[in-house]
């Protein structure tokens, strides 16, 4: 199970690019869990977004390889601000948060990719739990911020920035 990667899927609108990170996650013989937040349902229709050759849904708590979990390398893309804060803060209020909290806890390397709006990232709260992540070994990806104050978004970073984020980290950790 050491080229595992578990893809942590929260309700930003950039969600629709996770079939995308899958296949590229596949293509290079990692077995790919993914679980979704219960935000993504209201942005995207979350079977389209799962539903890519090699992708295994988790979307309960007794489905495997959970007798297992944690082991393998985690992924949160894209990141709210909820979840990016959840996930500074200990919170586990979901299934998706609860296997982040513990993974992170028993050593797994996690790669987050912030995706939220700029007033969001510019939150005091944000900022904080930034420092916080990656002082717990966390990487966080610069997202894209758009130049253009009136889009405002601060965007999940490239599937390459992603991809080399995580394949970093992975054989940082030594599970590949």
């Amino acid at each position: 199970m050491s080229d595992a990667l578990f893809l942590f899927v929260t309700g930003a609108s950039s969600c629709v690019r996770v079939p995308e990170l899958i296949a590229e996650f596949v293509a290079r013989q990692f077995t790919v869990y993914s679980v979704l937040t219960p935000n993504v349902a209201p942005v995207s229709p979350p079977a389209p977004l799962m539903d890519v050759p090699g992708n295994h849904w988790i979307h309960e708590y007794r489905q495997p390889p959970l007798d297992r979990y944690p082991f393998g390398t985690l992924l949160v893309a894209p990141c709210t601000f909820n979840t990016f804060n959840k996930v500074a803060l200990g919170l586990a209020d979901n299934l998706a948060t609860a296997m982040i909290a513990d993974g992170l806890g028993a050593g797994c390397p996690v790669v987050i990719a912030p995706s939220m709006n700029q007033g969001l990232w510019a939150h005091p709260q944000t900022a904080i739990s930034h420092e916080r992540l990656e002082r717990w070994g966390c990487i966080v990806i610069q997202p894209v911020i758009s130049s253009d104050p009136a889009i405002g978004a601060v965007t999940m970073a490239t599937t390459p920035e992603i991809v080399d984020a995580v394949l970093r980290a992975h054989k940082r950790a030594g599970t590949r």
